[in-house]
């Protein structure tokens, strides 16, 4: 089924191969074609292109395999495009979640590896070298949903949400609407510190790009930092231990555990304080055995959770680490004042996905919302 895939018409099927060869599991994969599938074969025994890389993929041991395939596909000399990189990978995981759908049984390990390299590739600074690439040819033709959204223009207390899949020129799009819309004045935010910093370089000077920690930073962070109450790392079950309250039920060890993890709900949500929707449902015991979280061991942990939080939010500088506040807590907080961005006509969210239900709190009259496949977010710092 893949080595029907059509890509692009100026690939070159004998260069790609050639970068193909310096993958550690080419060489099995062209085996396989050879014995098992020798109908794919040239009459001059060359292997199919599109046969080897789905081979490449199946034999693949985790998502570091599939890095390289895509490291591979990605040279100058291989004559591949990002968009067709990420079209072939997506024909793949599509068939693969279609298979196990229709009762074929197929490891989910092959879907995960697929589906995983594609988030890190949406995350890496390859789409964006592409856009700077892209810029410096006026005359690129945007698709037809492109123009949709350049023609469009955006009103006070509107929404506008893209969805498109890595590689597609989500930022593209946003470069070249800022562009058009020149008079306005645009504020883009993203959770990668990496991605914004790039992102400086390519949108035009009505455009103002930060990360969400930098922006909350300059709201509240900086107070913390210069009273030395800024915790540059995670608060960590071990540390929280010592602080708790002797409390009957479960150890002190997995009761903060159990904090812990009521600490990250809460300051991912929108409510504005801790209740018991936060803690976990299960936890696990000194055994190790999964249980059921108890009524009443949630109450306890509700109050811990808040007497940290409080104790957090309090500028007195702490010498104990789950009192101070981390980057999580500040953009917290500065969410909860429920800041102010109308001094931009509007604000370009990108990777909105990975946005906590928080941002809803911000005072902005427009939002325009980039969505890409859902995964893990990377943290960065102001």
């Amino acid at each position: 089924c893949i080595s029907t895939f059509k890509g692009d018409q100026k690939m070159d099927p004998e260069a790609v191969l050639e970068c193909l060869k310096s993958h550690h599991l080419f060489a099995k994969a062209k085996i396989c074609i050879a014995k098992s599938l020798p109908e794919l074969q040239s009459p001059a025994g060359t292997a199919n292109v599109w046969a080897v890389m789905a081979a490449i993929v199946l034999f693949s041991g985790g998502v570091d395999d599939i890095q390289k395939l895509i490291a591979c596909l990605r040279r100058t000399t291989s004559t591949f495009s990002l968009l067709v990189v990420t079209e072939l990978l997506y024909h793949m995981a599509t068939l693969l979640h279609a298979m196990r759908e229709t009762g074929i049984h197929i490891s989910n390990r092959i879907h995960y590896n697929i589906f995983y390299s594609l988030y890190l590739l949406e995350n890496s600074n390859h789409c964006t070298a592409m856009i700077n690439a892209e810029i410096k040819y006026p005359g690129i033709k945007l698709t037809h949903e492109q123009q949709r959204i350049l023609n469009h223009e955006i009103v006070p207390g509107q929404v506008m949400k893209i969805m498109a899949f890595a590689g597609t020129g989500k930022t593209l799009t946003l470069i070249k609407y800022s562009e058009k819309w020149s008079r306005l004045k645009f504020l883009y935010v993203a959770f990668n510190k990496s991605i914004v910093q790039q992102a400086k370089q390519v949108f035009p000077t009505n455009v103002t790009c930060k990360t969400f920690h930098g922006l909350a930073y300059e709201g509240v962070g900086k107070d913390y930092r210069k009273n030395g109450n800024l915790h540059n790392g995670k608060v960590t079950s071990y540390a929280v231990s010592f602080v708790l309250q002797n409390c009957p039920g479960q150890s002190r060890f997995i009761r903060a555990k159990t904090v812990v993890k009521t600490l990250e709900a809460f300051v991912a949500s929108a409510d504005e304080s801790i209740s018991v929707e936060h803690t976990p449902i299960w936890c696990r015991n000194t055994k190790g055995e999964q249980v059921l979280v108890a009524a009443e061991e949630k109450r306890i942990i509700v109050e811990e959770a808040q007497r940290i939080w409080d104790t957090m939010k309090t500028l007195n500088r702490s010498k104990q680490a789950p009192y101070k506040i981390t980057h999580d807590g500040y953009l917290k907080l500065w969410q909860l004042k429920k800041p102010s961005l109308s001094k931009y006509d509007a604000v370009f969210v990108d990777e909105a996905q990975d946005c906590t239900r928080g941002f809803e709190q911000t005072d902005s009259e427009n939002l325009v919302l980039c969505y890409g496949p859902v995964g893990l977010r990377e943290r960065s710092e102001p």
